[in-house]
Order: structure tokens, then sequence, then C-alpha cells
């Protein structure tokens, strides 16, 4: 069943759903004793962030005192990108209605804009204890849950969003997102496409969808899925992921090498790309870069075995002995059964007790491993 076919931008629909969401819990805020000057229509505003701004800004002239104006400005100027502007008329809307949930919930969705979710979550959990029940609200958390991989809790109140909009689009792309996570492949692709049954024009579960169609090794899907993600969103960091990747398993390796360069310089903290190019870097022999780009992603990865033995070879070529050699025996405790990993803990202990030149370590290296 598809409800509505959102206009905007993909970025700014969660942030559309807020402003409808508000739309019924900010009116009911009351002005203090003495501000009774006649306001602005606000129902009469036009869905365009230039007109509400404008008339938002002559009713706050009229009307100081009143918070649930900046709730809505900050929710304006939110949909702008203006996150500071936006996060001041938030804190004043929270100071005004004395910490009103809907006033709580705005500056939780700034917040979130800004990256700083460990503080947004604080702001939204107040607004759910204070009976702000919304769509939006549960979203939110399933979406800050999800971040801190409390995948129970995000389903929690994914499903609360659904019991109050149950064809909402973005609960199912948070599902999704949750069960591709935890390791569900059916259940995240069944959530994903029911997420487009509703909008068929949102990217992120396109863009998702083409990732894990590369996974399965259908690329004929995942190259649909990822030319419709494209045509919305060129500068998306994962798509070029996902675009390396294809190339990848197309045999085109310096194609895919741009690919993944080019997802950096969108984002360098995606760590699917960086180690990509780490090990391209490490098969080049540029071993400082490839140690570099490792090290930046030890946090997602630090469980992986391959992505040790990588990172225990890079400081070994780097002459960083005591550190691959630590790297090593963390492997050694994920696979026990990896043996070029004992012979290296063997010869790097051997190292670093008697120093040598080169030549001779080329040589014992060769010894241990035959």
């Amino acid at each position: 069943m598809r409800l509505r076919k959102y206009k905007e931008p993909v970025r700014m629909r969660i942030l559309g759903m807020l402003l409808l969401g508000l739309s019924v819990s900010l009116a009911g805020c009351t002005l203090d004793e003495g501000d009774h000057e006649q306001m602005v229509n606000l129902a009469e505003v036009k869905d365009d962030p230039a007109s509400q701004l404008r008339n938002l800004n002559a009713a706050i002239e009229n009307s100081e005192r009143d918070g649930s104006l900046y709730a809505r400005r900050a929710v304006v100027l939110l949909r702008k990108g203006e996150l500071e502007q936006a996060l001041e008329d938030a804190d004043r809307a929270v100071a005004l209605t004395k910490k009103q949930p809907s006033s709580l919930f705005v500056k939780a969705q700034v917040l979130r804009a800004m990256g700083k979710t460990e503080e947004a979550m604080p702001l939204a959990l107040a607004a759910e204890r204070n009976s702000f029940q919304s769509a939006p609200l549960y979203v939110l958390l399933g979406e800050l849950y999800l971040e801190q991989k409390e995948y129970k809790k995000s389903l929690e109140q994914l499903d609360k969003a659904q019991e109050l909009s149950p064809y909402n689009e973005f609960a199912f792309y948070y599902k999704g997102r949750v069960w591709e996570e935890t390791g569900d492949t059916a259940k995240a692709v069944h959530n994903f496409r029911l997420a487009l049954e509703q909008d068929p024009d949102f990217m992120e579960p396109q863009r998702e969808l083409a990732a894990i169609m590369v996974s399965k090794g259908d690329l004929e899907q995942a190259t649909a899925y990822l030319l419709k993600s494209k045509a919305k969103a060129k500068n998306d960091a994962k798509l070029w992921l996902t675009q390396g990747r294809i190339y990848e398993a197309v045999q085109k390796q310096d194609s895919a090498i741009l690919a993944y360069r080019k997802a950096v310089s969108i984002n360098d903290t995606l760590s699917g790309a960086q180690f990509k190019l780490a090990v391209f870097e490490l098969g080049q022999g540029n071993n400082e870069e490839a140690l570099e780009r490792l090290e930046k992603i030890y946090k997602p990865y630090r469980s992986d075995p391959d992505y040790l033995a990588r990172l225990a070879s890079a400081y070994e070529r780097n002459g960083l002995y005591s550190k691959a050699m630590e790297t090593y025996q963390l492997l050694l405790a994920k696979d026990p059964t990896a043996v070029y990993a004992k012979r290296a803990v063997a010869r790097l202990k051997y190292r670093i007790a008697r120093p040598m030149p080169d030549s001779a370590a080329v040589r014992l290296q060769e010894q241990i491993e035959r």
C-alpha cells in the first residue's frame, strides 16, 4: 500500500515528517501572560522554507515569549541546513516551554542532524517519557538505538512507530538496517522493499539493496538499484563503495580503486572503502599508506581475522615488530588454526630479541617458513 510520494530531497523527508508531527503538538503551546498581540496565521504558511521563515520571524517579533514559535523556526532552519541557528532556537524553545516534550524532540532532531547523537538520545527519551507519542519520535529513537547497536531496543521503537503509522517507510528502512547488521539478509531485503513500496523514490533502501545484491553475486539487480540511487545522490560515499565492489566483481580493478578513492574523498571514515584501499596499497608496497588506512578503521574491523592479518603485516612491513606480534597474537585468539600467524609470532619474537641486518632476517624468515 502506497500512502504518499514525497517531492522533497530524501535527506529532508524525515524532517518533513517532523513538521507534520509538530503542527498539532506545537499548536497546543500557549503564550505567556501579556503576549496577546495578533499573530501570523501559521496554518496558512506555504510549504516553503523561505515563506515559513519570514512568517515565523514576524510572529516571533510579536510574541517573543512563545516557545512554540522558536520550535517551529528551529525545524525550518533544520530543513534549510542552518544547524547552529536551529540549535539556538531549539534551546530557546526548551527554556520557554519549560521542557515541553515536543520542544525536547525538536532539539533532539537538531542534535542528531549535527552528529551529536549521544546528546540527542536523552532528549528523545525524555520526550517519550513525557507521553509525547509520535511516529517520527519513535523512528528517531529506533535510529539512535541502531547507531548504538542496541538492536532489540531499536526494533521495539520502530514497532511503536508502526503502531501509529503502519506503512511508515522510515520504520521499514531502519528495520531493514537492523536486520542487515544482525545478519538476517532475507528480513533486511524484505523491509527495504516494503519501504520502497511506500515510496519508490526513497534512495537509502535502494542503496542498501544494491550492496546486498553485490554480496549475493546478483550484479544485474545490484547495478539496477545502484543506478536508481546514483540518479538521486551521486555524491553518496556508500554508493561509490558499492560501485567499486561491482567493478571488482567484473575484474575492473583500476576502475574499482578510483571508485573507492571517490568514496573516501566524500567520507574518509567509510571503513569498507578504506579497507579495500589498504589492501591495494599493501599489494603495491605502499606500506605507510596502507597502515594509516588500516589504523583508521580499527574499531569496526578489530574482530575480523582478515583485517588483523593485514594490520599485522602492515606493522611488520613498517618495522613496528612489537605491534605486529601483538596483532598476530590477537589474530590467533580469534583463529587458533592460523598457522602463518604462529610462524609470524615465532619470527618476530626472535627478531625482537636479536635484531639483525635485513639480509640475515630475510634468510631466517625463509628457514622458519620452510
